[in-house]
Protein backbone atom coordinates (compact mmCIF):
# COMPACT_ATOMS: atom_id res chain seq x y z
CA UNK A 1 0.00 0.00 0.00
CA UNK A 2 1.13 3.40 -0.67
CA UNK A 3 0.85 5.93 2.13
CA UNK A 4 0.17 9.41 0.29
CA UNK A 5 0.83 12.48 2.32
CA UNK A 6 -0.72 15.33 0.75
CA UNK A 7 0.14 18.08 3.78
CA UNK A 8 -3.62 17.88 5.02
CA UNK A 9 -2.49 15.65 8.60
CA UNK A 10 -5.03 16.84 11.08
CA UNK A 11 -1.75 17.22 13.02
CA UNK A 12 0.72 18.23 11.04
CA UNK A 13 -0.55 19.08 7.82
CA UNK A 14 0.07 22.55 6.64
CA UNK A 15 -2.79 22.63 3.98
CA UNK A 16 -5.45 21.47 6.44
CA UNK A 17 -7.89 24.39 7.58
CA UNK A 18 -9.02 22.23 10.59
CA UNK A 19 -5.62 21.20 11.83
CA UNK A 20 -3.04 21.73 14.44
CA UNK A 21 0.02 22.47 11.51
CA UNK A 22 2.72 21.26 14.26
CA UNK A 23 6.23 21.76 13.71
CA UNK A 24 8.83 19.41 14.97
CA UNK A 25 12.23 20.01 15.90
CA UNK A 26 15.21 17.73 17.26
CA UNK A 27 16.48 18.10 20.80
CA UNK A 28 18.35 15.53 22.11
CA UNK A 29 16.95 12.28 21.43
CA UNK A 30 13.65 13.59 21.49
CA UNK A 31 11.34 15.04 18.73
CA UNK A 32 9.53 17.91 20.33
CA UNK A 33 6.83 20.11 19.18
CA UNK A 34 4.73 22.61 21.03
CA UNK A 35 1.23 23.62 21.00
CA UNK A 36 -2.61 24.11 22.50
CA UNK A 37 -5.35 22.32 21.97
CA UNK A 38 -8.45 24.62 21.50
CA UNK A 39 -11.33 24.01 23.48
CA UNK A 40 -13.73 22.15 20.54
CA UNK A 41 -11.37 19.21 20.99
CA UNK A 42 -12.09 19.06 24.98
CA UNK A 43 -13.96 16.27 26.70
CA UNK A 44 -15.38 17.60 29.65
CA UNK A 45 -15.05 21.50 29.96
CA UNK A 46 -11.80 22.65 29.90
CA UNK A 47 -10.22 18.74 29.35
CA UNK A 48 -9.03 17.88 26.26
CA UNK A 49 -10.51 14.88 24.78
CA UNK A 50 -8.38 11.87 25.55
CA UNK A 51 -8.48 10.84 21.83
CA UNK A 52 -6.90 13.55 20.75
CA UNK A 53 -4.32 13.54 23.49
CA UNK A 54 -3.78 10.06 22.07
CA UNK A 55 -3.46 11.13 18.52
CA UNK A 56 -0.88 13.85 19.80
CA UNK A 57 1.10 11.21 21.60
CA UNK A 58 1.09 9.09 17.91
CA UNK A 59 2.39 12.00 15.98
CA UNK A 60 5.19 13.13 18.24
CA UNK A 61 6.20 9.46 18.08
CA UNK A 62 5.63 8.74 14.58
CA UNK A 63 7.59 11.92 13.78
CA UNK A 64 10.38 10.61 16.03
CA UNK A 65 10.91 8.14 13.54
CA UNK A 66 10.77 10.05 10.53
CA UNK A 67 13.67 12.72 12.06
CA UNK A 68 15.32 9.16 12.25
CA UNK A 69 14.43 8.37 8.36
CA UNK A 70 12.63 5.64 9.53
CA UNK A 71 8.92 4.97 7.38
CA UNK A 72 6.48 3.10 9.75
CA UNK A 73 3.03 3.34 10.66
CA UNK A 74 1.55 2.83 13.97
CA UNK A 75 1.18 -1.40 14.70
CA UNK A 76 0.21 -0.57 18.63
CA UNK A 77 -0.39 2.54 20.68
CA UNK A 78 -0.43 2.13 24.68
CA UNK A 79 -1.69 5.53 26.85
CA UNK A 80 -1.21 6.39 30.30
CA UNK A 81 -3.28 9.42 31.43
CA UNK A 82 -1.65 10.47 33.79
CA UNK A 83 -3.92 14.11 34.47
CA UNK A 84 -5.84 16.08 32.71
CA UNK A 85 -4.45 18.07 29.98
CA UNK A 86 -6.37 21.41 29.58
CA UNK A 87 -7.42 23.14 26.79
CA UNK A 88 -6.03 26.37 25.52
CA UNK A 89 -3.04 25.97 27.63
CA UNK A 90 0.48 25.36 25.77
CA UNK A 91 1.55 22.09 25.69
CA UNK A 92 4.71 20.20 24.57
CA UNK A 93 4.78 16.63 22.52
CA UNK A 94 7.66 14.69 21.97
CA UNK A 95 8.82 11.26 20.77
CA UNK A 96 11.85 8.88 21.01
CA UNK A 97 12.74 6.13 19.34
CA UNK A 98 13.38 3.28 21.80
CA UNK A 99 14.29 0.19 20.15
CA UNK A 100 14.92 -1.12 16.52
CA UNK A 101 13.55 -4.90 16.14
CA UNK A 102 13.75 -5.80 12.28
CA UNK A 103 10.71 -4.35 10.89
CA UNK A 104 9.23 -3.11 14.22
CA UNK A 105 10.48 -0.26 15.82
CA UNK A 106 9.81 0.52 19.40
CA UNK A 107 8.88 4.40 20.40
CA UNK A 108 7.91 6.20 23.49
CA UNK A 109 6.41 9.73 24.07
CA UNK A 110 5.25 12.08 26.72
CA UNK A 111 3.02 15.40 27.26
CA UNK A 112 3.66 17.79 29.18
CA UNK A 113 2.07 20.87 30.32
CA UNK A 114 2.98 22.97 32.74
CA UNK A 115 6.04 21.23 33.78
CA UNK A 116 4.37 18.06 34.10
CA UNK A 117 3.31 14.95 32.15
CA UNK A 118 0.19 14.29 31.70
CA UNK A 119 0.23 11.51 29.56
CA UNK A 120 2.83 8.72 28.10
CA UNK A 121 2.55 6.56 25.58
CA UNK A 122 4.48 3.72 23.65
CA UNK A 123 4.24 2.25 20.99
CA UNK A 124 5.39 -0.43 18.08
CA UNK A 125 5.03 1.07 14.27
CA UNK A 126 6.21 -1.07 11.40
CA UNK A 127 8.26 -0.87 8.60
CA UNK A 128 6.00 -1.85 5.35
CA UNK A 129 7.83 -4.76 3.68
CA UNK A 130 9.15 -3.24 0.53
CA UNK A 131 10.43 -0.38 2.98
CA UNK A 132 12.11 -2.75 5.20
CA UNK A 133 15.61 -3.23 3.41
CA UNK A 134 16.42 0.68 4.71
CA UNK A 135 16.16 0.14 8.32
CA UNK A 136 18.61 -2.58 7.56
Amino acid sequence: MNFIDDDNCLFCGSQNPYGFHLVFRQEDDFTVTETSVPWYYQGFKGVVHGGIVAALLDEAMSHSLKNAGIEAVTGTLETRYIKPLLTEKPLVARGRVVKKNGRIIEVQGEVIQEGEVVARGKGAFIVPRERSEKIG
